[in-house]
């Protein structure tokens, strides 16, 4: 069974979704399948320009919009060279619905298709144990309605024209009907007076240029959307294609067309998701967009990528892209890698060679295939440390180098540590090495502990993970926030305040010893070590960190100067601040750390006991 999890693990609404596309004979594209994992709702194609990624798009258009089939130019160059029984495009695609948990393999062949053939064929099934199982052939009219619960959008990168995709989206509006109690009896008054009509249409338009206007402000501040709609047109359709006029106000020229490339191709984007949002308790949306990047600078890019993850919890996106913003650069998961094949053929039909430029889908499986997208998108190859048996990710190089230190001091054979810069990082690691391993097909799976700081962003990773935990095949992955030095890691993620980093699974009288080792470089009074260490003890200044209470105190002892530097923000400074502690804790080197250590290890003896069980992985095969 699948299902689509959002980022903090909860069941996403039932869907409709493609799982596989198999295209025959279209344009550029002789046969190719695509497999699609429905773990991931957004599906990016990549390549050079002119190798066939828009084709993908347009096939999948065809499909459900047959009567857009041209023969002149859809079929292929060769196969109208050369003829033969096989020269229209056939394609297959297989959905998977949640609901009733069935798979849906659909065929349309346009060498069946006419006015009144749909060449539609199909069957359904369940899966089991990857087995096609219950098989069961599909009536047209049952293929007919499946495809009916689907709204289908093609989102193309040009010759959208705003007077048409304003007059579908009123209509839409109309259809769907907008504030639906008040407007059943505006659409009475619009059909029996000119004036009333065009009074109900701005109530309509208005209060739907407000809401959509919220979406247009997350990308420039000040946009707002507006619709223009004179009086002066004869009939009620006529009047709602020829009249609104959509105007987008930045403080500047307010019609669409005013505005420069890249703000047109955003709007026009924004626009249509707007339009199918409406539609999402009726539909499926099912949507391809071809090169939402183009035109528009990396910052839009970035909240359009943010943007498409929001709308992908509900709905399935087809995106060809030439930007790495849009790609994941740690997994390669729905990621395809198009490239093209050219090769003369020699045509008996036509009595001379005819230049065939084939699409072909690279494989990015292998160990080389990750290189390959890289160099195409320009995305610096990231590089991860090995993975061995076993192995700890740690947020830092701070949490790496206290970790290791004391198992030193206790012989605690510990094992590879590796930093991974920020909680941020946690997702996209775990995504890499499991994609990395999937590909190599080992038989024996790295375990990975991942150790994250009890705070804010810490709890928020550790729940995506927990969601997403069933979806590494490849590595066995544990996660768990940071102990305190008495033990507690208060793992209830619902009303915990605590903020907990890798300091505070250290001895207290030690972390208060290295700070003051510190702040007389930077010519600053040390803290009292002795009144630190008492209160954080209690429970109410423990949970709050030590970094926190030794902040207040450093700024009690140093009112002019404390300020200038923090404990506890998440600057620059702060964190040279923090790696000048963790450099400075060298056992071997300072006889006063090793004293406070043996000390300490007696006082507090779960820190002992969290390091032994945080370096055992016994149990996680």
């Amino acid at each position: 069974m699948y299902r689509k999890l959002n980022d903090l693990g909860s069941v996403s609404i039932q869907m409709i979704r493609i799982k596989e596309m198999i295209i025959e004979r279209f344009r550029s594209i002789i046969k190719m399948n695509y497999e699609v994992s429905l773990d991931n709702n957004i599906i990016a194609l990549c390549g050079q320009n002119n190798v066939g990624k828009t084709n993908t798009l347009r096939a999948l258009n065809i499909f459900f919009n047959p009567e857009q089939y041209d023969r002149e130019i859809d079929m292929p160059r060769i196969k109208n060279a050369t003829g033969g029984s096989a020269i229209h495009p056939k394609l297959t695609i297989t959905f998977y619905d949640d609901k009733s948990e069935k798979f849906y393999c659909i065929t349309r062949n346009f060498s069946k298709y006419t006015e009144v053939d749909s060449g539609l064929t199909g069957f359904q099934y369940v899966q089991e144990n990857k087995r096609k199982v219950n098989k069961m052939n599909l009536l047209e009219t049952e293929i007919e309605q499946f495809l009916g619960k689907i709204e289908f959008a093609y989102i193309e990168s040009i010759n959208v024209l705003m007077p048409e995709l304003v007059e579908k989206l009123t209509a839409e509006v109309i259809d769907v009907q907008y504030d639906k109690a008040r407007f059943s009896e505006t659409k009475r008054k619009l059909k029996e007076s000119y004036d009333a009509y065009i009074d109900g249409l701005n109530d309509i338009m208005s209060a739907f240029a407000g809401d959509i206007s919220e979406t247009f402000k997350s990308f420039r501040e000040d946009w707002s959307v507006k619709f223009d709609i004179p009086k002066n047109s004869d009939t009620f359709r006529q009047l709602i294609s020829d009249d609104i006029k959509l105007q987008l106000d930045d403080c500047g020229s307010v019609g669409v067309e005013d505005k420069g490339a890249g703000l047109q191709r955003l709007a026009t984007i924004l626009l249509q998701f707007e339009m199918l949002s409406r539609l999402h308790n009726r539909k499926q949306i099912i949507v391809c967009i071809d090169e939402p990047d183009v035109y528009l600078h990396e910052g839009l890019q970035k909240k359009l990528k943010r943007f498409f993850d929001e709308k992908s919890i509900g709905m399935q996106l087809f995106l060809t892209t030439h930007s790495k913003i849009f790609i994941n650069p740690y997994s390669m998961k729905n990621v395809f890698l198009l490239s093209a094949k050219n090769y003369v053929q020699y045509s008996a039909r036509k009595k001379r060679d005819v230049n065939v430029v084939e699409t072909v889908l690279e494989n990015i499986k292998d160990e080389s295939g990750y290189k390959k997208i890289c160099d195409h998108l320009g995305i610096e190859e990231v590089v991860q440390e090995p993975l061995e048996k076993n192995n700890i990710l740690v947020e830092g190089k701070c949490d790496k180098k206290y970790i290791e230190e004391l198992c030193k001091y206790f012989s605690i054979e510990f094992p590879n540590i590796i930093s991974i810069e920020g909680a941020d990082n946690a997702i996209k690691y775990l995504d890499f090495y499991n994609a990395y391993y999937f590909s190599l097909n080992v038989d024996v799976k790295p375990n990975i502990k991942i150790v994250l700081d009890n705070d804010a962003k810490g709890r928020e990773v550790f729940a995506r993970i927990e969601a997403k935990k069933k979806n590494y095949h490849a590595i066995i992955v544990q996660c768990q926030l940071i102990q305190n030095f008495i033990g507690n890691s208060n793992v209830a993620l619902s009303g915990n305040s605590t903020n907990n980093e890798i300091e505070d699974f250290m001895y207290p009288e030690l972390i208060c010893y290295l700070i003051n080792l510190v702040l007389p470089r930077m010519q600053l009074k040390k803290i009292n070590e002795k009144k630190v260490c008492k209160n954080i003890a209690h429970k109410s200044f423990s949970t709050k960190g030590i970094l926190a209470l030794c902040e207040h105190d450093k700024n009690e002892r140093n009112p002019e100067d404390g300020g200038k530097i923090s404990f506890t923000s998440s600057g620059e400074s702060t964190n040279r601040f923090k790696d000048s502690l963790a450099n400075s804790f060298n056992i071997q080197a300072n006889i006063r750390i090793l004293e406070l250590i043996e000390l300490c290890s007696q006082k507090y003896p779960e820190v002992e006991s969290n390091l032994r069980d945080l370096c055992s992985f016994s149990g996680m095969n």
